[in-house]
């Protein structure tokens, strides 16, 4: 059996979306201090998860009508699924709730004279990250990986998903190795099903509001303590 070349030129496009999201994610990691508004608001982390990842799908030609945007599409399974998954995570927090190492981690995060001071301050910080994020990875990288190696590579949709989700897979769990371990093993997990709900709904905003719950949890956590 012969084994038909690989086609670099082909690929240029799903090389410069990963390049782009290595790039942004170095610049912000190394430099995102650099344009803060206020104490808490990182709009550096806007403009480098945002507006240069749109950009760039725009100079590919990608259709921003493609990488999730939409209302989520859900059916009663997927619903269910959800349902399970958002009972789960308050149980998850009730036993972290007893990690103090990991708490003791974060204790000097987001100070403030009252409970709800420390809470409005992580909130702001949280609305300029944490959109970023999820639209890096589960619109920039997911669904522009998954629909350039599907419309235009014409590799079936399980296989293309498949190389997207474990593109975005390597993506979050890596970012949380400076994080402490609870962190990167729960993205062991989260991360896949984050992705696959998205390209289930075919939609970001599932992930979106479960990523949110996650991080209100944990941050009343933090402060309740």
């Amino acid at each position: 059996m012969t084994l038909k070349p690989v086609q670099t030129s082909a690929m240029r496009p799903v090389l410069v979306i990963v390049f782009t999201a290595l790039l942004v994610q170095l610049l912000g990691r190394y430099h995102a201090e650099g344009l803060v508004i206020g104490s808490s608001f990182y709009l550096s982390w806007v403009l480098l998860r945002i507006a240069v990842p749109v950009s760039v799908l725009m100079a590919l030609g990608v259709p921003l009508s493609r990488i999730g945007l939409g209302v989520p599409k859900i059916d009663r399974k997927t619903g269910r699924i959800i349902i399970l998954v958002v009972a789960l995570l308050f149980v998850a927090f009730i036993l972290i709730y007893f990690f103090e190492n990991y708490f003791n981690y974060y204790s000097g995060s987001f100070q403030a004279e009252t409970r709800l001071g420390r809470l409005t301050s992580f909130l702001i910080f949280t609305a300029s990250t944490l959109t970023g994020w999820e639209f890096l990875h589960r619109g920039f990288l997911l669904m522009g990986v998954s629909y350039i190696l599907s419309e235009r590579e014409r590799l079936s949709v399980p296989v293309s998903s498949s190389m997207a989700l474990g593109l975005v897979w390597v993506f979050e769990v890596v970012f949380h190795f400076i994080k402490p371990e609870l962190e990167a093993v729960g993205l062991l997990v989260g991360s896949p099903f984050l992705s696959w709900l998205a390209l289930r709904t075919r939609s970001i905003w599932v992930p979106f509001f479960l990523h949110l719950l996650v991080e209100l949890l944990f941050i009343m956590s933090l402060i309740m303590r």
